[in-house]
């Protein structure tokens, strides 16, 4: 019972379980704050920024063409592709008006943190209950971006720079940045067991 309940997850989460994926974009998100954070302003050159996009893109490309050689591939249906890009969209605008809320109004609240909150909470494998390891490390997550997110209104609006962020929303997307590649690795790690090295096709 266990098996086909953890195949029937397997199937239905596919690619989205394909952690390391995350992992690039993390990093490019980590370490383009921190560039942003120690920068002086104003900034004259973003050559670093695009590099960090480009190895990140590359990596990206690498690691999903190594699970396909290495897993195989679960195709979804065209109804599945069309919902998941008209998700994908309302997320990407969700994401700019947060950003444009975030640094033309001085709030005591980060809504990118916010939004990426809700992402980690709602996202495939989404948070059920009862909880298992899936709800409950993405419950986690998601409470501590929650945290962050609203941490000027209990910690004081200059908290972040004690810890040595020029601004919360440079502090939140570095946060951003590394739970994804923890995410990432654990969703790995759980997929590499969970499935032999065998071609998956699901016409």
């Amino acid at each position: 019972m266990k098996s086909i309940i953890q195949t029937e997850f397997l199937s239905k989460n596919y690619s989205t379980l394909h952690g390391l994926k995350g992992v690039p974009i993390g990093l490019c998100l980590l370490l383009t704050s921190y560039w942003a954070n120690i920068s002086h302003y104003p900034v004259k050159n973003i050559s670093l920024p695009i590099v960090f996009a480009l190895v990140s893109l590359l990596l990206f490309i690498a690691i999903e063409q190594y699970y396909k050689r290495t897993f195989g591939e679960v195709k979804q249906t065209f109804a599945s592709r069309r919902t998941q890009r008209i998700e994908q969209f309302i997320l990407a605008v969700l994401a700019l008006v947060a950003f444009w809320i975030d640094v033309t109004y001085n709030l005591p609240v980060i809504f990118v943190g916010l939004l990426f909150a809700a992402g980690f909470l709602f996202d495939k494998p989404r948070v059920t209950l009862p909880l298992n390891k899936f709800s409950t490390l993405k419950l986690i997550l998601s409470i501590c971006m929650i945290l962050a997110s609203i941490s000027p209104l209990y910690l004081g609006a200059n908290w972040w720079n004690t810890i040595g962020v020029r601004a919360p929303i440079i502090g939140v997307t570095m946060l951003v940045g590394m739970l994804g590649v923890i995410q990432g690795t654990i969703w790995h790690i759980f997929f590499v067991t969970s499935l032999p090295t065998a071609e998956v096709k699901d016409e």
